[in-house]
C-alpha cells in the first residue's frame, strides 16, 4: 500500500507520466481526463479517467527523484550517476564527500545508497544553492543521512574531515582542490569529478599526478534510447550525449620518486574490453 506523503509515478506512456506525492481521495486533472485516488491505493494498481484513459500508478525510480529536482544549476545525469557510484566505490556505510551541493540531485542519490551507517558531506559555498538542496533532498532523499556545510575549502583550509572513503568534485576548477582532497581521503580512497571542458580534466590530472593519485582516469558516457516496434526498431532521433568528462583516482600513501605523467590513452594497452589484464 502506498503511504501518506510517499511518491508515486501516474503513468500513462514514456510521453505522458507524473511524479506526485500520495493523500486519500487525491484527485489529478491531465489532458487526457480527470482521476481520483479513492480509498486504499498500492503500486501496480491502474485507475482510469472520467474520458477512459487508463494510467497506472508506479513506484519512482532513483532516477526519477534526481531527475525531479528543482533546481538553480545543472544537475548529474543518471547516465553518469550510476558510474559515479561504481568508480568511487559507495556503498552502505560509505562516507562520502560532494562539493558542490548544486540543486541536490546527487545528494539524493548518495544519501540513499550510503545507508543509516554511512555519512554524506555536501558542501557548497553559495546559500541560496544550498537551501535548494536541502529542499529536494528533504522531498527525495534521506536527509538524516546528509550534513549540508556551506564552506569554500579553497579559501577556508579544507575540508576539515579525515577518513572519508570517496569524494566527488562537481566545481568548475576541481584542480584547486586536489590537495585538500588528499588529506581528507583515507588510504586507497577514491576522488572523482565531472567537467564539460577537456582542458579542466588535463589541469586537473597534472594536479592529481604530484599529489599522490594514482588509477587516473577519463571516461564519457553517452545515452541513446531504441523505439521498439514491431518491424520498426531503431534508435530514436534525439540522444543525450555529452554532458561532462568523469575523471577518477585513487589515493595511495607515499608520492613515488619516478612518478610520471599519466598518459589517458595507455589504459587501452593495459586491458582488454572485459576489463582482464592482456597476455
Amino acid at each position: 500500500m502506498i503511504e501518506k506523503d510517499d511518491y508515486f509515478i501516474l503513468y500513462l506512456d514514456e510521453r505522458s507520466y507524473y511524479m506526485l506525492p500520495y493523500f486519500e481521495n487525491q484527485s489529478f486533472s491531465s489532458h487526457r481526463g480527470n482521476v481520483k485516488l479513492e480509498g486504499d491505493t498500492s503500486f501496480g494498481d491502474k485507475v482510469t479517467t472520467h474520458l477512459g484513459t487508463d494510467f497506472y500508478v508506479l513506484k519512482p525510480t532513483l532516477a526519477d527523484r534526481m531527475m525531479k529536482v528543482k533546481r538553480r544549476t545543472t544537475i548529474i545525469y543518471p547516465k553518469e550517476a550510476g558510474t559515479i557510484l561504481l568508480e568511487l566505490g559507495i556503498e552502505n556505510g560509505s562516507r562520502v564527500i560532494e562539493i558542490g551541493s548544486g540543486s541536490g540531485s546527487l545528494t539524493i542519490l548518495l544519501s540513499r545508497i550510503v545507508g543509516e551507517k554511512g555519512k554524506v558531506y555536501s558542501f557548497e559555498r553559495r546559500p541560496e544553492h544550498q537551501e535548494m538542496a536541502i529542499k529536494n533532498v528533504k522531498r527525495f532523499g534521506r536527509p538524516e543521512n546528509v550534513e549540508f556545510i556551506l564552506k569554500d575549502p579553497v579559501t577556508e583550509g579544507g575540508f576539515g574531515l579525515t577518513d572519508i572513503d570517496s569524494i566527488f568534485l562537481d566545481v568548475p576548477e576541481p584542480w584547486t582542490l586536489i590537495d585538500a582532497a588528499y588529506e581528507a581521503l583515507s588510504g586507497g580512497g577514491f576522488i572523482g569529478a565531472l567537467n564539460p571542458n577537456i582542458e579542466q580534466i588535463q589541469t586537473t590530472v597534472e594536479k592529481m599526478n604530484h599529489s599522490g593519485f594514482i588509477r587516473v582516469r577519463c571516461i564519457e558516457n553517452l545515452q541513446r534510447g531504441i523505439r521498439v516496434k514491431k518491424n520498426l526498431t531503431r534508435p530514436h532521433d534525439r540522444m543525450i550525449a555529452h554532458t561532462g568528462y568523469l575523471l577518477f583516482a585513487q589515493k595511495i600513501n607515499e608520492l613515488p620518486q619516478n612518478i610520471s605523467e599519466t598518459d589517458l590513452s595507455d589504459e587501452e594497452d593495459l586491458t582488454s574490453e572485459t576489463g582482464e589484464m592482456e597476455n
